[in-house]
């Protein structure tokens, strides 16, 4: 942990509420054991170990941009979460994140997942997309009609999601594809936590899904 930090947090207004880490790995997705997966598909991996603070700031700003966002700011080695204005956290960034010595994860309004590693790399990926089934409203042999809660990610049309024990993680998961959102009857493009909707699913997955079962969004590798 930074030395001061909990000083740094008090100045800038950071709020630490009852559960807040717990909140935080949900929108990691359930568990910090996902993030060496987030880190391994990464859409930006950077060398900050010659930055100084205003530069390092300047990298934070390039791969999410401040838009007076609140955003998830996290040391996981000390189990300590907050909710912080990303502003806050670009100005204060040289008492927030110590190189070569703190892991720091910052989770934005879309998911965006930003680490600053021990090792002075900037990572930027994507949170796991994740919904939890609340209903099987209809069911046939390939289609299914459900009331789902977005637990963590941003859910869109056209994404398909891995349905198994461990959240359809697993290689080789049975996965199901999301063919339609609707709210209110009205058809949306995507869903984000902690909001519910009506989806219609389809694949060979559609068998497993039951009351409670949460299913992850796959990449879409080759055989898959």
């Amino acid at each position: 942990m930074p030395p001061c930090l909990r000083e740094t947090l008090t100045a800038i207004g950071a709020h630490e509420g009852p559960g807040a880490y717990e909140a935080f790995l949900g929108a990691l997705g359930g568990s910090l054991a996902r993030l060496p997966a987030l880190v391994q598909r990464a859409e930006v991996a950077l060398d900050v170990s010659g930055l100084d603070t205003d530069q390092l700031g300047d990298a934070l700003r390039s791969a999410a941009e401040d838009a007076g966002q609140d955003v998830w700011a996290a040391w996981p080695a000390d189990r300590t979460a907050v909710r912080v204005a990303y502003r806050a956290v670009l100005e204060r960034i040289g008492d927030l994140w110590y190189p070569s010595q703190d892991d720091l994860v910052i989770i934005d309004g879309d998911d965006r997942v930003l680490v600053l590693d021990h090792e002075e790399r900037l990572f930027v990926t994507r949170a796991d997309a994740r919904l939890r089934i609340h209903s099987v409203e209809e069911r046939d042999a390939v289609t299914a009609t459900c009331i789902v809660r977005c637990v963590s990610g941003v859910v869109r049309v056209g994404q398909r999601f891995g349905v198994g024990p461990d959240g359809g993680r697993g290689d080789g998961a049975p996965v199901v594809a999301l063919g339609g959102i609707l709210k209110y009857e009205r058809p949306l493009d995507f869903v984000d936590p902690p909001h519910s909707a009506k989806v219609h699913l389809t694949g060979e997955g559609v068998a497993l899904l039951e009351k409670g079962a949460v299913i992850t969004a796959v990449l879409d590798f080759p055989g898959r």
